[in-house]
């Protein structure tokens, strides 16, 4: 019986010793006198240095932050149009499929949606993301002169964030103005978080792809067998020039099973030459694949002179920092229990509604849950249980 444990076990596996490992110096230092509240996969910890920063952080330019957390209020309207939009959009895509097509909608888990080598990226995207999203909270709340019981970050099992917890009393009896300001400033901020991530993408990048990131090679394909590696760079097929993925899936349609190939590739900066025999792809009997799967972002050089692999690390780190703060600006802004969005809507439209406003909350979470629910539910059906 074969016992070797799987990438996924392995992590998995290291998941658990971690959670252990804390709760028992939990147990053992007392660490719950030092802020750091620790249960079994959960762990919170409030720093009083966080609640002062963000004194200090509204105090300084009031009349700054009040002007973009105007414009941050603006932003959040039009993130919550675009999300409506996105998810009834997606579904008629998927419902009929001459519209155009459908973007899958999987909740971002790692492991089950995640692959692992893409963790150290997504995770470095959480810390910022969320920490800029709820020091956006805690400064616009201070600058309401609503008062913050707390600041910290948190983790369940795979999940990392941060909080600021406002002292709700005081939140309901601010004005409206004030209310939208502080939930509407997650959100923008994380727009803007995003933008700037991308231009430093564009500015440390060349704009032109330069050939197709291998992202992951099928074990004992042809790819594997001639030496092929993740994140090795196909930028020629026979002396045909891949700048991009359109350019390999252009060529590679035209290739039939068993025909020799040469690749020209970019492995630790420099060019090499991997003879490489297509097989049978198992979709298409007249289709020869050689076992590769594609990055979703073509291979671009950095400007800084870095090396290939420090180039293609950091190029991530960034990408995938602007892809979480634009998904989180959107998606945050659904009216849907507990994002942000549900109270940005339904606190200015309950001074229209004189009776029935808790049925009113549900209805509006009800209607956006049922879109969100039907895009996964027809993206597993029509993609699958895979992760990207």
């Amino acid at each position: 019986m074969d016992y070797t444990l799987t990438p996924e076990s392995t992590f998995l596996l290291g998941v658990a010793v971690f959670w252990t490992l804390l709760y028992l110096l939990s147990y053992v230092l007392h660490l719950d006198k030092r802020g750091l509240d620790v249960k079994p996969g959960y762990f919170m910890y409030k720093s009083k240095a966080l609640n002062s920063f963000l004194d200090r952080a509204a105090n300084k330019l009031p009349t700054l932050w009040l002007v973009l957390s105007n414009i941050g209020l603006a932003f959040s309207i039009g993130l919550m149009v675009l999300s409506i939009y996105f998810l009834g959009n997606n579904l008629l895509r998927f419902v009929f499929p001459p519209i155009g097509n459908a973007t899958p909608v999987f909740p971002a888990i790692p492991v089950l949606f995640i692959r692992l080598y893409w963790l150290p990226y997504f995770f470095f995207a959480v810390l910022v993301i969320f920490l800029t999203h709820e020091l956006a909270h805690g400064i616009v709340a201070r600058l309401e002169g609503i008062q913050v019981l707390s600041t910290g970050v948190l983790a369940f099992l795979l999940i990392f964030g941060a909080f600021v917890e406002p002292d709700e009393k005081e939140f309901e009896k601010a004005s409206l103005l004030s209310r939208l300001r502080m939930l509407a400033a997650g959100s923008s901020t994380n727009l803007i978080t995003a933008f700037l991530f991308l231009i430093l993408i564009t500015g440390l990048f060349l704009p032109s792809p330069a050939g197709v990131l291998i992202q992951e090679v099928v074990p004992d394909s042809p790819a594997d067998k001639a030496g092929l590696q993740q994140w090795d760079v196909i930028q020629a097929i026979n002396g045909t020039q891949i700048d991009g993925n359109t350019d390999f899936y252009e060529y590679m349609s035209n290739v039939a099973p068993n025909t020799a190939l040469v690749l020209t590739v970019l492995h630790a900066n420099t060019a090499e030459y991997k003879n490489v025999t297509t097989i049978v792809s198992s979709s298409n009997s007249s289709q020869g694949i050689i076992g590769i799967l594609l990055s979703f972002s073509a291979y671009h050089q950095n400007r800084l002179g870095l090396d290939q692999y420090s180039g293609i690390n950091l190029y991530w780190a960034l990408f995938w920092t602007y892809l979480l703060g634009t998904s989180v600006a959107v998606f945050n802004m659904l009216p849907l229990y507990p994002f942000d969005g549900e109270r940005v809507l339904y606190y200015p439209l309950e001074r229209f509604v004189k009776k029935r406003k808790r049925e009113l909350r549900i209805a509006i979470s009800t209607f956006t849950l049922g879109l969100f629910v039907l895009n996964m539910i027809l993206s597993f059906w029509r993609f699958g249980l895979s992760a990207i």
